[in-house]
């Protein structure tokens, strides 16, 4: 466990440096409480990696919003009730987790040759494997789908945020991605094995570890533009939609209605497209709740 700094709070971080000289790999999980197949994976994955198999280093951080997950929050840091995904760079004299997205930024980041993200669906989403890759820079963007094209997963999609744990690091120079599997605020040990692929093909690909690749079992698609349909306003969710759908434009993503059943709003596709993910909860929070994200097919 470590300490951050100027606080008492502890995280769980692993650190294997190999017998030869090489890259660093970047391995995060657990930014969010309730997303937990990618904890599993890289408690399965510092346990048996060996400091002679690897040429470079690997960093892995268990689970960065410890607390959160201990103490169930889901998305936020309990003790200052922030999304610490949204803090980056943070604030070495503010909140613990403006202190956490600080020293991660400052301390942790600077050393990756390459960062890796694991998230899920949050408890109250439901979500198909897919990731995220950096696009507001060519360079740091190239480096990331070139690196995708060993991640056994289907939909590959391009964000132009700067300001989360990722995005942060690719605004600095540093490529990554941001993988996405499970959801729902479930642990299946199926996930957290192709997670372990996914970061061994990723391993072997950057030259870390002497070893095969594990074969790719889907067809990659990119996705250049998403829509993310957020809550505007408070109220109860029926989804029209499932993940992995297909969509016309024109077709019911879902209803808003109130506690008595009326209906508040109906929403519709404003284009063709995939759903990648859609709140799998019934209530939905304005402000807070994304109720379903599609990438556009042209």
């Amino acid at each position: 466990m470590v300490y951050i700094p100027k606080t008492t709070y502890q995280t769980p971080v692993t650190i294997i440096n190999g017998s030869r000289p090489g890259k660093t790999l970047y391995v995060s999980a657990g930014i969010h409480g309730g997303e937990y197949p990618g904890v599993a994976a890289i408690a399965l994955l510092a346990e048996r990696l060996q400091p002679e198999e690897l040429s470079g280093a690997v960093i892995f951080l268990h689970c960065v919003n410890y607390s959160g997950m201990i103490n169930m929050t889901d998305a936020l840091v309990p003790e200052d009730g922030e999304n610490l995904n949204a803090n980056f760079p943070g604030k070495p004299d503010g909140t613990i987790g403006q202190k956490i997205a600080a020293w991660l930024a400052e301390e942790m980041l600077p050393q990756a040759d390459f960062v890796v993200d694991l998230h899920s669906g949050g408890v109250y989403e439901s979500l198909t494997p897919c990731l995220f890759f950096p696009a507001a820079k060519q360079k740091v963007r190239k480096i990331a789908q070139d690196a995708a094209a060993v991640i056994d997963i289907p939909y590959c999609i391009a964000s132009f945020s700067m300001t989360g744990h990722y995005s942060w690091a690719a605004m600095q120079g540093i490529s990554g991605l941001l993988l996405e599997r499970g959801g729902g605020g479930e642990y299946h040990s199926d996930e957290a094995k192709q997670y372990c692929r996914d970061i061994h093909n990723l391993m072997v690909y950057f030259g870390i570890l002497n070893e095969k690749f594990f074969s790719r079992r889907t067809t990659q698609q990119i996705f250049e533009k998403t829509i993310y349909l957020a809550a505007d306003e408070t109220g109860f969710w029926y989804p029209a939609v499932q993940t992995n759908q297909r969509i016309k434009s024109g077709e019911k993503l879902g209803e808003l209605k109130d506690v008595f059943g009326k209906n508040l709003r109906i929403y519709y596709a404003e284009h063709d497209g995939v759903v990648f993910y859609h709140a799998s909860g019934f209530v939905v929070k304005k402000g807070f709740s994304n109720l379903v994200a599609y990438g556009l097919i042209k």
